[in-house]
């Protein structure tokens, strides 16, 4: 057994090894398989904007709304103000991370134009800064090492871009790091720029192990963070006064799976169980302002990845809060008063039993955009998750939700939806379930927000390299998508007319 065991370790070794060298390659596109399918389905749209007022904000120590996380935004609203593509002659680029596999899985854009984002391999997860119209990488830097064993979605996977340009993150090494963009000689470099030690801080609310998914500064400049094990803390801009409570609730334990939303009434966060909004008070105390359990349901479904609710909180203007629950038969919309925690509505979607997502919700005016991600099992997914996609209105007095439509033809499987106020569409990324089911075609692909209808789809490639597995849709402020795909990324933007 222990000559397994070495043998093993060894070969882990050797694969670090080969990884680091792939690294080093030269950059290639990302190898797609059989273009037996269609390329191009619909027509063009023309813009037909949101004319309700954008209900997003300005976090004051991040970089613009829209730019700078993952999910745009400290509001996790998961829409943008500008254009996206309109299908016109679209054209399709792609750039491989690693020749076996590395997903890029956000993009957010610096003051100087300069993409920034995350790359992740089973050994870690690398910060880049690229030339968005070459794709070329211009810097890169190790930031979290790890071994290719268990579900190890932290550690810098989720981060922010701050006001200063820098990229705000947490390492497997119980910090808080901020990196800068740097030049010398022409060339560029990430710096590590402050690195704010959390172990004395976690250690404090006793629960372990330590894996921070993210961190977020509140509308004073203190860095608030969560662990997997349901730990949720923070610590003031100059590493000081931090303070952490474990969400154990009657002796059980909850856990935390997805992102913080942040807002001047506070910070949300939601975990296995309940949804939550924090404060940091005069005294420097951690407050808990207000907790509110949701229908968890029986048992974890299929497609999820854990036993709860699968969204990160998403905040709709100063208003309300919004997730789904994990209900048995039909999964919930769940829509929360920022102030007190007051349920505005309970709203269902999706087919009974064939319902869940995995996903924010997107969020423009007073609407929630919701996509099922149910049954989705993994990259090699065969066949892929249930159809569906959902637009939920919060009623204009707050007395309820109301579905103004809902298809049950698309399925993304688990691409969160962006929404563009400036077109008036929404962007997916999907699987063509009309194809041969071993072919996994991939779109990028767009909806009328104000219709639910299909307007065009673009495949990006086939083959399973082309599935996003949770990479994210992120629109440049020129209004050219990219997209996190298992072979690296996918950019695509509008030809000439």
């Amino acid at each position: 057994m222990k000559t397994v065991i070495t043998l093993f370790i060894l070969l882990l070794g050797l694969c670090a090894l080969g990884w680091t060298y792939l690294e080093s390659d030269p950059a290639r596109p990302t190898p797609s398989g059989a273009i037996d399918v269609p390329a191009y389905i619909g027509v063009p749209a023309s813009a037909n904007p949101v004319t309700e007022a954008s209900n997003r904000f300005q976090h004051p120590f991040l970089a613009p709304a829209g730019l700078n996380s993952m999910h745009n935004d400290a509001a996790q609203s998961d829409s943008y103000t500008w254009a996206g593509p309109l299908g016109i002659n679209p054209k399709i680029s792609t750039l491989q991370f690693h020749r076996l596999l590395g997903s890029c899985v956000a993009q957010t854009f610096n003051s100087s134009g300069q993409m920034i984002g995350t790359c992740v391999t089973p050994f870690g997860v690398t910060l880049v800064a690229r030339d968005p119209e070459t794709l070329e990488i211009l810097a890169r830097q190790v930031i979290t090492r790890w071994l290719p064993i268990g579900q190890k979605f932290s550690g810098g996977v989720y981060f922010h871009l701050d006001s200063q340009d820098r990229v705000l993150l947490a390492t497997n090494e119980m910090a808080i790091q901020l990196w800068e963009l740097t030049q010398e000689s022409g060339d560029y470099q990430w710096s590590l720029q402050e690195s704010i030690p959390l172990a004395n801080v976690l250690d404090s609310a006793g629960t372990r192990p330590h894996r921070i998914i993210d961190v977020v500064p509140d509308w004073q400049g203190n860095y608030w963070f969560v662990t997997r094990a349901g730990v949720v803390g923070m610590v003031g801009s100059d590493g000081e006064d931090g303070a952490a409570v474990s969400l154990n609730i009657d002796g059980e334990q909850e856990g935390v799976d997805n992102a913080l939303a942040v807002g001047e009434k506070g910070v949300f966060v939601v975990s296995s169980h309940a949804m939550y909004s924090f404060r940091r008070s005069d005294e420097g105390e951690l407050v808990t302002q207000w907790r509110r359990a949701y229908d968890r349901g029986s048992a974890a479904k299929e497609g999820t990845m854990g036993f709860g609710s699968g969204t990160t909180p998403t905040l709709v203007g100063r208003d309300y809060v919004a997730i789904t629950d994990n209900a048995d038969g039909r999964v919930n919309i769940m829509v929360y008063d920022q102030d007190d925690g007051t349920v505005v509505c309970k709203h269902g979607i999706f087919p009974a039993d064939k319902g869940t997502t995995e996903n924010s919700l997107a969020s423009v005016g007073r609407s929630l955009i919701a996509e099922n991600n149910f049954g989705y099992y993994g990259p090699r997914n065969v066949p892929t998750s249930e159809p569906g996609l959902a637009r939920v209105d919060i009623l204009a007095d707050g007395s309820g939700c109301e579905t103004v439509w809902e298809n049950l033809a698309i399925t993304s499987p688990s691409a969160v939806p962006k929404v563009s106020e400036a077109n008036g569409l929404i962007y997916l990324y999907t699987r063509d379930e009309s194809n041969p089911a071993d072919l996994h075609a991939w779109y990028f692909t767009a909806v009328n927000v104000h219709t639910g209808a299909l307007v065009y789809k673009v495949l990006t490639g086939t083959g399973w390299l082309f599935n996003n597995h949770y990479g994210s849709i992120s629109i440049g402020p020129d209004g050219t998508a990219y997209v996190g795909i298992m072979g690296g990324l996918v950019k695509i933007s509008d030809g000439a007319f």
